[in-house]
């Protein structure tokens, strides 16, 4: 844990702030990119506001980063808290503080030191507000929901949390696959972080919209119907997040596979969404054999689907940056409800159904190309059990689906 009394945290956490919270309780906010570039800009936009603005890094022992002030960095690996931000303006010789990492993920490392960072600032200044900038590329699915946890009944409250994102990039980042090297190991896609965090983020903040209409739009698209938008740094960010409180379990339920939404967007520039639906299941041999044309090139995908194979089973499709990914996410009956009581219908609109019950339901988004279109139109319903085949559909289970693979086992689970 940190040390408050600590000569450098106390530099680090001693600054005038801002109070933001009629109840007493501290303000924390979090903001998210996949490039720190825009960390930056970030930075320089809320100096001299009325909070502290600390940016989060992870540093490890052979990334050769001997820190940033010249000075001989400790060995090991680091949660690095930087401080040179708050109402008095933008500090060129920062305060920094490193802590080792507790534990072998880094994300779990930096959730327990946000945890004390949050702690100590709400017992140095109850009424004021931190703002956190995030490491590059943490996906805040696995962040936040915990870090949401481990403050409840604290003095400290929870706001908003953003994904930073330039729309001239948008399309690139989203469409092609652009690698990420955010910790050593990481083979990762930008797509698949941004397409996350866009549809967790309570708010999305997106730079260059003018600079690249079809960008600004595919965000649009991306980005869930109760998450704000906000187009670019004059706009009042720090006033927006701290006017948030973050409810995890929603931002879980935009993203989870099962109850993942169409929700669309402008379609001047050629961006355009395919809300694919069925109660039937998936033809374990065609989905094979199609997938390629299922997946399309250029596109983004997210959704389940099912198998006669596996009629328990949530299977995950998700299609980012380039990538295909095919997985499990449970049973049916563990679905998360979405809050507002709706669940996805089986002709891709909402109705009142039953959360729990299997369906293929995949939404599709890409720019122009009206032929890649109708070619994932077309492999969904190819690939879908035809009406006659059901009645054999019970002979599936238990047998070898010729998917083992894909789900990283060697025969199917009910």
């Amino acid at each position: 844990m940190i040390d408050p009394s600590d000569d450098l945290a106390a530099d680090l956490f001693d600054r005038p702030d801002g109070r933001a919270e009629a109840d007493g309780r501290h303000v924390l906010a979090v903001i998210g990119a996949v490039d720190p570039a825009l960390l930056d800009l970030v930075d320089l936009s809320l100096a001299g506001q009325d909070a502290v603005v600390i940016r989060a890094g992870l540093h490890f022992g052979d990334d050769g980063d001997d820190g940033d002030d010249g000075d001989e960095g400790e060995s090991g690996d680091l949660v690095r808290l930087v401080s040179h931000s708050s109402a008095d303006g933008f500090d060129d010789d920062p305060v920094r503080l490193d802590v080792p990492m507790p534990f072998t993920c880094p994300t779990c490392s930096l959730r327990e030191v946000l945890v004390a960072v949050a702690e100590d600032r709400a017992a140095q200044d109850p009424g004021g507000t931190t703002v956190i900038l995030l490491p590059a590329a943490i996906e805040l699915a696995h962040l936040l929901p915990n870090l949401a946890d481990d403050l409840a009944g604290t003095g400290v409250r929870l706001a908003g949390a953003a994904h930073v994102l330039d729309a001239t990039a948008a399309c690139d980042e989203l469409l092609e696959h652009r690698l990420l090297t955010a910790f050593p190991g990481d083979c990762r896609c930008a797509g698949a972080v941004h397409l996350a965090n866009l549809g967790y983020a309570d708010l999305v903040l997106a730079l260059g919209r003018d600079e690249d209409p079809a960008g600004a739009d595919l965000i649009e698209h991306l980005r869930p119907h109760d998450a704000l938008l906000l187009p670019g740094l004059d706009a009042p960010l720090l006033e927006t997040l701290t006017g948030l409180t973050h409810d995890a379990r929603a931002s879980l339920s935009r993203i989870h596979p099962a109850t993942t939404s169409a929700w669309g967007g402008p379609d001047d520039h050629g961006v355009w969404t395919l809300d694919l639906s069925a109660s039937l299941p998936f033809h374990p041999g065609r989905l094979r054999a199609l997938v390629v044309d299922l997946a399309g090139q250029g596109l983004c995908a997210r959704g389940c689907f099912w198998l006669p194979s596996r009629p328990g089973r949530v299977c995950t499709w998700e299609v980012a940056g380039g990538a295909v990914s095919v997985g499990d996410a449970g049973t049916w009956a563990e679905v998360p409800a979405d809050p507002s009581g709706d669940v996805v219908g089986v002709d891709g609109g909402i109705d009142g159904g039953a959360s729990g019950e299997p369906r293929c339901h995949l939404v599709v988004t890409g720019v122009g190309d009206e032929d890649m279109r109708e070619q994932v139109r077309r492999a969904f319903a190819r690939i879908l059990l035809r009406p006659e085949e059901m009645a054999q559909a019970l002979a599936w289970i238990g047998v070898d689906d010729g998917l083992g693979d894909w789900f990283g086992q060697g025969s199917p689970e009910r």
